[in-house]
């Protein structure tokens, strides 16, 4: 097995209805140099099964009792033994050419330090339900968009490890909303893009994090807005 040239990053809990979808995605992409870390956060359904059920050796399996997705994220990027990582949710599938492309951008881009990309959302079945044709593609225009809208939808982006690293990683006090608040972070230092191409099919659930918590995520919603304009407009 070659060396891996990025690491993919999969918190599961309780995933067990969408992860083979999610996790063959990633195996089956068309750039294979890569190594897949996942980390089972105490799933009580049966997904560590479901994992184990795959044979290929790129998949780093990591199961433990149960601490929250903030702290697995964390975990696997400590873990990650490359300087590429790739977010990966346990209910959505990428396009085959997702890794391929994003590492392209990044090998041709040394200034970027995170790209995301456009998705197109699916049902619980897998039917595409409709299309995300943004955030906006350039710095500047993302950095604007972070005032009103997370700038980058969480599990397309592919960033360097260094970067995250060094602004501190996610932060447990902004559960929910980790990535908004990480990402106010990592543009007050470094340059992010967006690929306008749809590279994930982003699961919708009415049953979502986004549903089940939405007055606390409108809050701290807030509170990031704020810490964006303070950290990447007034610089401080």
């Amino acid at each position: 097995m070659s060396l891996p040239r990025v690491s993919v990053v999969m918190s599961v809990y309780n995933g067990g209805e969408h992860l083979k979808d999610a996790v063959k995605s990633i195996l089956d992409q068309s750039f294979a140099a890569f190594e897949f870390i996942i980390i089972n956060d105490g799933s009580t359904d049966g997904s560590e099964a479901v994992i184990n059920g795959f044979s290929d050796p790129r998949i780093r399996l990591v199961s433990r009792e149960n601490k929250g997705l903030v702290y697995s994220l964390n975990q696997g990027i400590e873990l990650a033994q490359t300087d590429l990582i790739v977010r990966m949710d346990a209910d959505d599938v990428a396009a085959p050419d997702r890794l391929e492309k994003q590492l392209h951008y990044l090998d041709e881009h040394p200034e970027i330090s995170l790209v995301g990309s456009w998705a197109k959302t699916i049902d619980s079945v897998g039917s595409v339900t409709g299309e995300y044709n943004y955030p906006p593609v350039s710095y500047g225009k993302i950095k604007a968009y972070a005032i009103i809208h997370n700038p980058f939808i969480h599990p397309t982006v592919m960033f360097r490890k260094t970067a995250i690293v060094s602004v501190g990683g996610y932060n447990p006090r902004y559960k929910h909303i980790e990535d908004y608040e990480l990402w106010s972070r990592v543009l007050n230092r470094y340059q992010g893009a967006n690929l306008p191409e749809h590279l994930l099919f982003y699961r919708l659930s009415g049953q979502g994090i986004t549903k089940s918590h939405n007055l606390e995520m409108r809050l701290k919603g807030l509170v990031v807005r704020l810490l964006v304009i303070k950290r990447l407009f007034l610089h401080y």
